[in-house]
């Protein structure tokens, strides 16, 4: 299955991408748990698009291109701002309250490949692949007549 949407940059925008995402992974046999979970990882990637690509300015596009297989998910969030720039990148401290600063470490806890691609300039291509558990069943595929919102 093979499916793309393209969401402007604005925090409206984010449940969106939320349902899209989470539909098409429940119609590919994903765990309850794998939907919630890609749900908030799509979320957090693109509010980190919108705060450090875009600085916050509404009406950029944010691309997302979704392919799944028997084996796995892999979701490209593709930007046209400000590249990520990996070494800048600093994870949490848990054990001390702050604010923000979270979305790269949910995704790399909750996924099973996080990269970033800065080649293609301006922007960054995130690619995050989530692996089917083993002997998850795959279910169908999605239908034609399925509409994207």
């Amino acid at each position: 299955m093979q499916a793309e949407l393209v969401i402007q940059s604005s925090p409206a925008e984010l449940r969106r991408a939320r349902a899209w995402l989470s539909d098409r992974a429940r119609d590919a046999g994903f765990s309850d748990t794998d939907v919630r979970n890609l749900a908030l990882v799509v979320s957090e990637a693109c509010a980190n698009v919108i705060e450090h690509a875009y600085n916050g300015e509404p009406d950029h596009p944010i691309n997302l291109k979704l392919t799944v297989d028997e084996s796995r998910l892999v979701l490209l969030v593709r930007d046209f701002g400000a590249p990520f720039d990996m070494a800048s990148y600093r994870p949490p401290h848990l054990d001390e309250g702050q604010e923000g600063g979270y979305g790269v470490f949910i995704m790399r806890n909750l996924m099973d490949e996080v990269d970033y691609d800065v080649s293609d300039q301006p922007g960054t291509t995130l690619r995050l692949v989530k692996n089917r558990a083993a002997g998850a069943p795959v279910s169908g595929q999605l239908s034609p007549e399925r509409k994207d919102p």
